[in-house]
């Protein structure tokens, strides 16, 4: 990403300000200097350079979202140190909304803050004994990883039909999901402060708040509720 960072840091130590890494989301053609792969790292200076390649609508938002970012990562930051946990990085994704005046905004898009994007520590363990408790998706990859002989089918983007079939010829056994289940139900109870309840029907439950906020078809839901087709 074309940044620099001091010399004579040590392993795991807190950097002395906030490093901002822009990658790519897919594969984008025909930008100067940017490699045609997928989550690749991007510099500053090829954003603004190419800015409406990477779908900015004007230059002055590159500044609006890096502002969006370091205000995102202070509030989850400062709301997980009140449970002594350390939010060490993460990922934010970006897009435009029309707003209800007519105008373009550019908000945050997807989950923030979750140990799906964001790496979470212990903050006791960390403090106290230099010990990283990772609570992430990163305990489950790295499981992955070992699990399989050649975990450069994993890794290699340019094998994505070997990691087809590896995903669908290898079931993990039930224990490895329900750790990762832990992973996220364990951090979710430490922020609420209550034991997450077991949802009987995950689906359903999905589809009653999307509908809450107005986001589903009515006449689609209605159909699939008693079983008709809608017409087209």
């Amino acid at each position: 990403c074309g940044i620099k960072i001091p010399d004579g840091l040590a392993g795991n130590q807190k950097l002395p300000e906030l490093l901002i890494t822009p990658s790519t989301k897919g594969i984008l053609k025909g930008i100067p200097g940017v490699p045609e792969v997928d989550d690749v790292n991007i510099s500053r200076a090829d954003i603004e350079n190419n800015f409406q390649a990477f779908n900015f609508s004007n230059m002055s938002d590159i500044d609006l979202y890096e502002k969006l970012l370091k205000e995102g990562f202070a509030l989850i930051s400062q709301a997980l140190e009140e449970l002594d946990q350390v939010f060490v990085d993460t990922k934010f994704e970006f897009g435009y909304v029309q707003g209800k005046d007519g105008n373009e905004k550019l908000i945050y898009m997807d989950e923030v803050g979750t140990p799906d994007s964001s790496r979470i520590w212990d903050g006791p363990l960390y403090r106290n004994d230099g010990k990283v408790v990772e609570k992430s998706k990163e305990g489950f990859r790295q499981l992955l990883l070992k699990h399989f002989p050649d975990p450069d089918i994993l890794l290699n983007k340019d094998r994505m039909e070997e990691r087809k079939a590896l995903a669908k010829d290898n079931a993990l056994p039930l224990s490895v999901f329900m750790e990762v289940s832990k992973t996220y139900t364990d951090i979710a109870e430490k922020i609420t402060g209550k034991n997450l309840p077991v949802c009987e029907n995950p689906r359903q439950e999905i589809i009653d708040i999307l509908d809450k906020y107005g986001l589903i078809d009515d006449k689609a839901h209605k159909s699939e509720q008693t079983g008709d087709k809608p017409n087209n």
